[in-house]
């Protein structure tokens, strides 16, 4: 029970106090973490390439901004999320 309770307030929380909102980016990221780690699933050896990875998919991102549809826009942030939270997760291997 106190899962449902934490998921439904992180929920409110990301989604700036709609549950809605929230819900649809906990999905979305979910999602694209899961095509990451199938087409990543070694996400980088060690911290700096960590680095050099998200590093890779923010100049994607200003690209996308500079150049792209607001929808491309979307889905290269939400790879930049992705990468910043498999270095959050620990996902790079330590050589």
């Amino acid at each position: 029970m106190g899962d449902v309770v934490e998921m439904m307030e992180a929920a409110v929380l990301l989604g700036n106090g709609g549950q809605r909102g929230g819900a649809v980016m906990i999905a979305a990221l979910a999602r694209r973490m899961e095509e990451a780690r199938k087409k990543h699933p070694v996400f980088a050896e060690g911290k700096y390439h960590a680095l050099g990875v998200i590093g890779a998919e923010y100049e994607e991102l200003v690209r996308a901004v500079e150049r792209e549809t607001p929808e491309r826009v979307r889905d290269e942030a939400l790879d930049v999320a992705v990468t910043a939270l498999r270095l959050w997760a620990g996902e790079e291997i330590c050589l």
